[in-house]
């Protein structure tokens, strides 16, 4: 009996398709996602070999499939939106942090002196978007020390605006209320993110 027909356990099984979850999304490498696959399943025995053993046929088969792709994907069109927001001077970040709280307490960061406010996704968004499911995106105003809170909500719904018009500039459908407490949905959305060189 050869290792191909032997029974594969469930924390393999498990693994693939976590591996194969990661890849779809398309930002990180390899390693990385062997890395991941190992803080993940430590507790079920995986190895790192084991994990890279996991992730290189499917990084090969992702690669296949991107040779049959359109020449500019959902992803590429979402990149430049992203772009034009970067040079109207709001901080424009994909697959930024682990979640929404991360995300928030950490965008300043980014900011330089000229940015007005920010958009976001972050992993967890990735993932849904990457299933199928849109795309949610987090924006804001940056808060100036002597705003009001009155100002700073007008600069968010000034920044949800510019979002939602970015999108559409590329071609890309948005879902807003104009509210600031609202998340800005694009969908549908195909989710096809080239792997990193």
């Amino acid at each position: 009996m050869t290792e191909e027909t032997l029974p594969i356990p469930d924390v393999l099984r498990e693994a693939q398709e976590r591996a194969g979850e990661l890849i779809r999304c398309g930002f990180q490498e390899p390693d990385e996602i062997a890395e991941s696959l190992v803080e993940a399943f430590d507790d079920q025995g995986l190895t790192q070999e084991e994990a890279e053993r996991i992730v290189a046929p499917l990084w090969a088969r992702r690669l296949a499939e991107q040779t049959t792709w359109p020449e500019t994907t959902d992803v590429d069109r979402l990149a430049d939106a992203f772009d034009a927001l970067e040079d109207e001077g709001i901080v424009a970040a994909m697959d930024f942090t682990c979640c929404a709280g991360c995300g928030y307490a950490e965008i300043g960061g980014e900011a330089g002196e000229d940015s007005v406010g920010f958009v976001f996704f972050h992993q967890q968004d990735t993932e849904a978007a990457a299933a199928g499911r849109g795309l949610m995106l987090r924006y804001g105003g940056f808060r100036g020390e002597e705003e009001t809170a009155e100002v700073s909500e007008c600069r968010t719904v000034e920044v949800g605006r510019s979002v939602v018009a970015a999108l559409e500039a590329v071609g890309l459908p948005a879902e807003w209320d104009g509210s600031p407490n609202t998340t800005i949905r694009v969908t549908p959305l195909e989710w096809l993110n080239r792997l990193p060189e």
